[in-house]
């Protein structure tokens, strides 16, 4: 039964990664049984580390899904869904009671365990750099409401003291100062034992909620798996506070963490935040255990994840390969996968825009798509002049130069009548088949053939796909006129 459910969990894994999950799965679950055996803190914390289209975030979902079928309880935290929050410490915590929720209602000892935790991690302070010293300068040094509502983000603990002493002292004189450094030293010594314990207190509670889980009625076990995803897309300050914050709060007994990141983007992204010259790849590793690195996939493997989604009945294709003709086009224009990821969204939303029953040319299509990923205009001379000469279908003895047919194509499609002519003409080859399959069955002896094929309206298409996939605040007018 647990293997059909897992099964059908992984059953969209077109990228197999399924093998890692099991991997990870077993290594996670030995590491913190070897560490609670050894009498060591039984806690693990693991970053996997992909590209963008890597499959990190399906990845986790799955692997959540797959932990939950073997007994544990899992919280999802998405980083960049949640950095608009003060402190990721809500946002943890509000994951933690999610996962917890459905457990609580069956098994009272897990009620007991989540209601004192819920109320110890109350305690704990959210804001210590501003609120906290404000606080203690109204109540110790008699300052002022307007002093206190002062806004400065940007200033540090010690200098908002130092600044709220010093101007106190102009009030009361030099002879009062070392007394006033004296209270406000005092109250900031007693501030930061009462947060320290209370965070050592929550710790222990954390720990013993998950403890409960453990032989009770809900039918849990540890460890508790807490996924977080999209770290490196959120704000890199809320970055380095979600972690400073698992690395304090959250790393107990029988707690996992699992991170999904672009490591690399994540550390550029921390450094840009500290300065130049931040080692931002050593500061990440003091927040993992392990990292572990997918392996990359092939790019023919993640297109045809991609062309899964799009409507081929709708498309002209050569050779009737969708995957084939993007893969190789993707390689002839030298474009990773984020760049190949793009261009697909482009061409799935124009081909699902398509008015005709004649299909829509792909030939035409992709190097038009192409040009806007790296041009940001729709454009039909732009499109050519930027199409690889490399790029060839077929085999040796019948290959297709998708430039030359490109060319051709768009010289002759704004009247069918240059399009019969040339279909009449002796010539032989590959394009000459590829314009009869393209155009031929608008020709027929009803239609104008002073008119323009109805794949001109393709540039239309591209650009109306390229401002439903733009920002708003970047929209442009992507077509120029031919």
């Amino acid at each position: 039964m647990e293997a059909d459910t897992i099964d059908k969990i992984w059953e969209a894994d077109r990228l197999e990664r399924r093998q890692d999950a099991d991997f990870l799965y077993n290594f996670i679950t030995g590491e913190i049984s070897k560490r609670r055996n050894r009498g060591k803190r039984s806690s693990y914390s693991l970053n996997v580390d992909a590209s963008w289209g890597g499959g990190k975030s399906f990845f986790l979902a799955r692997f959540g899904k797959q932990a939950e079928t073997r007994g544990h309880v899992v919280a999802y935290v998405n980083a960049w869904q949640d950095d608009h929050t003060g402190d990721p410490y809500i946002a943890i915590m509000a994951a933690i009671d999610r996962a917890f929720a459905p457990y609580v209602k069956k098994d009272t000892a897990v009620e007991k365990a989540m209601r004192v935790l819920k109320s110890d991690g109350g305690r704990i302070a959210l804001n210590v750099a501003s609120g906290a010293v404000r606080s203690l300068a109204k109540k110790h040094l008699d300052l002022s409401a307007g002093d206190i509502l002062r806004e400065d983000d940007n200033s540090s603990f010690a200098e908002e003291v130092a600044d709220a002493v010093i101007e106190k002292s102009i009030e009361t004189g030099s002879a009062e100062i070392d007394k006033l450094f004296n209270r406000a030293l005092d109250a900031m010594i007693k501030q930061f034992q009462q947060a320290d314990k209370a965070i050592h207190s929550f710790r222990e509670k954390l720990a013993a909620a998950v403890k409960t889980l453990d032989g009770t009625q809900a039918g849990r076990k540890a460890p508790l798996f807490i996924l977080v995803d999209e770290l490196d897309r959120c704000r890199p300050s809320y970055a380095v506070h979600l972690l400073e914050r698992i690395k304090h709060l959250f790393e107990v007994d029988g707690v996992a963490f699992i991170f999904a990141t672009n490591s690399q983007q994540l550390q550029h992204s921390i450094a840009g935040a500290y300065g130049q010259g931040f080692d931002g790849f050593t500061y990440l590793k003091r927040f993992f255990d392990r990292t572990y690195v997918f392996s990359e996939i092939s790019l023919k493997r993640r297109v045809e994840e991609l062309c899964s989604v799009i409507d081929t009945e709708k498309a002209n294709v050569p050779y009737d390969d969708m995957v084939e003709f993007i893969s190789s086009g993707l390689s002839a224009y030298h474009l990773n996968l984020r760049a190949s990821e793009q261009i697909l969204e482009m061409i799935e939303v124009t081909i699902s825009a398509w008015p005709h029953e004649s299909p829509i040319d792909m030939i035409l299509l992709f190097p038009l798509c192409a040009s806007f990923y790296q041009s940001g205009i729709v454009d039909w001379q732009s499109a050519r002049e930027n199409m690889p000469n490399s790029w060839h279908l077929g085999d040796v003895k019948w290959t297709l130069n998708v430039k030359d047919a490109f060319s051709l194509a768009i010289a002759r499609f704004m009247s069918l009548e240059k399009i019969q002519q040339y279909l009449n003409t002796n010539e032989q080859g590959p394009i000459k088949d590829y314009l009869g399959r393209t155009f031929g069955h608008e020709i027929s002896p009803r239609q104008k053939l002073s008119e323009p094929s109805i794949q001109i309206e393709i540039s239309q298409l591209v650009a109306n796909a390229g401002r439903l996939l733009q920002p708003v605040e970047t929209a442009k007018s992507y077509e120029r006129d031919i």
